[in-house]
């Protein structure tokens, strides 16, 4: 008779395959310059300058930005279309021009200049740009570190719905950096996050089941939220589901898969984190 660790074992090889039909084409890709973000509209006095931004930045080939570019070519025509932009106040041309010099892409590495042109995007309303002022201010890159000003920004991101900043409200609630520790709240963001796909919130959220804070302590629920997370392929998350799986009957991982895969229909499922 097969052992209960050979079940689970063949349980384990099978049950992602329902999500990953789910996930395939929900994947939530790093866009660190903006190039899929629906653009703002431009004051009528930058609407050339901003187009010919949007249009250079395509003609790089949807820069690798880990990798700064090669000095000359169509690196410093989009500087100088996006800076003649964002000077003339058209904030997705601020985003990208900040993610210019944050990168180095057609011009030196420049900390400070990054900033300042996200936070000019960012006090228009920007929701992204809102995001990477509070990353910088998180990480103390280009200004002093200040945990309660990160906070502050990933907050206004979070308000417009901005799912990355909302897993990082859940966290920072959860560990009570920057503001008052809440499980409460840190499950609420978390969920909401989850809802549009952020893998790493629904890892939050397993944890949460896991431990029974702002929630109803429960495996089932953790295992869900884990296995939903482990789609993504982050090692991080694979183990935390398994971690739950060894301590389930074969019964209750045939459930908890149940209860993932009924999530996994009606929403998406994001890809692993980038570092």
């Amino acid at each position: 008779m097969p052992t209960r660790s050979i079940d689970m074992q063949i349980l384990k090889r099978t049950l992602l395959l329902p999500l990953m039909a789910c996930s395939a084409c929900a994947g939530l890709p790093s866009d660190p310059l903006g190039l899929n973000t629906p653009p703002a509209a431009a004051p009528a006095n930058a609407g050339s300058e901003a187009s010919q931004c949007s249009d250079s930045l395509r003609a790089i080939g949807r820069l690798k930005m880990q990798t700064p570019a090669k000095p000359g070519g169509p690196a410093v025509d989009t500087l100088y279309w996006c800076t003649k932009a964002a000077e003339k106040g058209d904030v997705r041309s601020q985003y990208i021009l900040a993610g210019l010099y944050e990168r180095g892409v057609g011009v030196p590495v420049s900390l400070t200049d990054a900033l300042r042109w996200y936070r000019a995007a960012a006090d228009s309303g920007y929701a992204e740009a809102q995001f990477k002022v509070g990353q910088f201010y998180g990480r103390g890159q280009g200004v002093a570190q200040d945990r309660n000003e990160a906070t502050r920004w990933y907050m206004k991101a979070a308000g417009q719905g901005l799912p990355d900043a909302q897993y990082y409200m859940g966290y920072r609630y959860e560990h009570g950096k920057g503001i008052a520790q809440s499980y409460t709240e840190a499950a609420r963001w978390y969920l909401k996050a989850a809802e549009q796909g952020n893998v790493s919130a629904m890892d939050g959220l397993g944890g949460l089941s896991l431990a029974g804070h702002g929630m109803p302590q429960n495996q089932l629920e953790a295992y869900k939220w884990f296995n939903l997370a482990a789609v993504s392929g982050a090692p991080e998350f694979v183990a935390n589901r398994d971690r739950v799986a060894a301590g389930l009957t074969p019964a209750q991982l045939a459930e908890g898969q149940r209860l993932a895969s009924e999530w996994a229909k009606h929403h998406p499922i994001g890809k692993a984190p980038t570092p």
